[in-house]
């Protein structure tokens, strides 16, 4: 059975770790970008990634987590994506999600209702809540990873 509060507790450990990646981050390193890939899709900015884990975050609780914990299952070959980040977004403005998005899963977390589905399945048995620290552990070190990390952010701690 899966533990609301446990989860609030991880969800928290991995976002401080995600805000203490972005906190040394100048606007100029957020904005860059890298050259396309050979295939033309073009990568993502470091603000891009950190608004992409701030809004999914919100995205994932309101579209999945929330109908599974009422009880909702979407019918087979339903899949949630959020849309893409925004560019340019200031880092006070990426700031202030992570912080609005946390307050409002905490809040819901906590005051969940007696009879909620704490089984939260979808497509392969995935728990959300679970799932979703894992997403936000993961871009951030795998932006630490990319080629482009260490030449633009030579300061950055791996």
């Amino acid at each position: 059975m899966i533990n609301p509060l446990d989860i609030l507790n991880e969800l928290g450990r991995v976002r401080a770790e995600t805000l203490k990646r972005l906190e040394p981050l100048t606007q100029d390193q957020l904005d860059w970008k890298p050259a396309s890939d050979r295939d033309g899709e073009e990568a993502w900015s470091l603000g891009e990634i950190f608004m992409h884990l701030a809004i999914d975050e919100h995205y994932l609780r309101e579209q999945i987590a929330r109908p599974l914990l009422e009880g909702i299952k979407p019918p087979e070959g339903i899949i949630f994506i959020p849309p893409p980040p925004s560019y340019g977004m200031k880092k006070d403005v990426i700031q202030f999600w992570f912080e609005r998005v946390r307050t409002i899963t905490r809040r819901y977390l906590e005051n969940l209702p007696e009879d909620i589905n704490l089984e939260l399945k979808h497509e392969g048995g995935s728990e959300w809540f679970e799932g979703y620290g894992g997403h936000e552990a993961f871009h951030p070190a795998a932006a630490q990873n990319m080629p482009y990390f260490d030449i633009y952010l030579p300061n950055a701690s791996k």
